[in-house]
């Protein structure tokens, strides 16, 4: 339903007050700010229309007003202008996640911390589908007599490391040369298909001396799944338990069983379109019921080509302005991250 843009700014004015204090806003309250040019007689009427047609409502008579899901919608796609990030901020979270260490799940946790300290809301993140990742190179270092680590690398960085238990004792030049062999036969394939086609890759070199090879087929699904670590990385549950919104203890302890229940929240964070580079959806918005009380705002990054989600949960009264420019930021930066290694 159009607004007329006197009703804008007054829904503009409350959204951005009940976002700063999560207590219903009166007309006096909106009145205050001069700008507006408003006497309270108008803004009284003004709310009462806002409510007519569904951007607000009266919790009980002799409250102000609240937004409501499709207060919060008109809000963040017609009248929130994007906050940016100041200088410290962003280079907070460059030297967070631009550190020397380039295993992924190291950079995951960095980024889901620095999600939940500069927003103090849930910080999320889900790993890409590493199946179609390319593989880039491949090494074979010596443990001890019975056990090998094996590191796998991907096109732009990612790493993975896996220690195989051996048979027999395996010299180095013959580590150097089995690694040598291989990478140059699964340059430029992807995970997936190596997992399936490893054994007859390898089929013609000669392994009947120690059977390494043999070993490395016996485990090829663990060797090159790189989904089968954690895909889910979270943190600042804290930060949602101190939010009014939540105060309910069964609302938290529901929020926090949907974080123990991975495979929902991929299902839910899979169903945002990514065609912008954010996006925003807000309470019945979101497909799963117990998570209407709040919105989700996600981005995309990338590593090795591969997209993965990153992104905050919170109430709906939420400061979408400063946090797009927070989760926007940190998606461009872990991308970069993995670009440039």
């Amino acid at each position: 339903m159009q607004l007329t843009e006197r009703e804008k700014r007054v829904l503009d004015t409350l959204i951005q007050y009940f976002i700063i204090n999560a207590i219903p806003v009166s007309s006096a309250l909106i009145a205050r700010k001069k700008h507006l040019g408003m006497s309270s007689a108008s803004i009284r009427s003004i709310l009462a229309e806002l409510e007519k047609k569904g951007y607000i409502y009266q919790p009980h008579t002799s409250a102000g007003r609240v937004p409501i899901t499709p207060g919060y919608r008109m809000y963040v796609d017609a009248l929130m202008k994007q906050a940016r990030l100041s200088a410290d901020e962003k280079k907070y979270i460059e030297e967070s996640i631009k550190s020397p260490s380039s295993e992924f799940e190291d950079v995951m946790r960095e980024a889901t911390r620095i999600l939940a300290h500069l927003s103090h809301q849930l910080g999320i993140i889900i790993a890409p589908k590493m199946d179609e990742g390319i593989f880039q190179r491949m090494e074979l270092v010596k443990l001890s007599s019975d056990r090998i680590l094996m590191v796998i690398s991907i096109k732009s960085g990612l790493i993975k490391t896996i220690t195989l238990e051996i048979s027999s004792e395996i010299s180095k030049e013959k580590l150097e040369l089995v690694s040598s062999i291989l990478n140059e036969r699964l340059s430029g394939m992807k995970l997936c298909e190596i997992r399936q086609l490893f054994a007859d890759i390898v089929k013609d070199i000669d392994d009947e001396e120690d059977g390494l090879l043999q070993v490395i087929v016996n485990d090829a699904n663990r060797v090159f799944d790189f989904d089968e670590s954690k895909e889910l990385f979270y943190m600042g549950t804290r930060f949602i338990g101190e939010q009014p919104e939540f105060a309910d203890i069964e609302k938290f302890t529901s929020m926090v069983e949907l974080l123990e229940t991975p495979n929902i929240i991929f299902q839910v964070l899979d169903e945002d379109d990514m065609q912008n580079p954010y996006n925003i959806r807000i309470g019945e918005e979101i497909s799963e019921t117990r998570m209407q009380q709040c919105s989700i705002i996600t981005a995309r990054y990338k590593v090795g080509g591969i997209s993965g989600k990153i992104g905050l949960i919170g109430p709906m009264r939420m400061n979408y302005s400063k946090l797009v420019s927070i989760v926007e930021y940190t998606a461009k930066t872990i991308t970069d991250k993995f670009h440039t290694n």
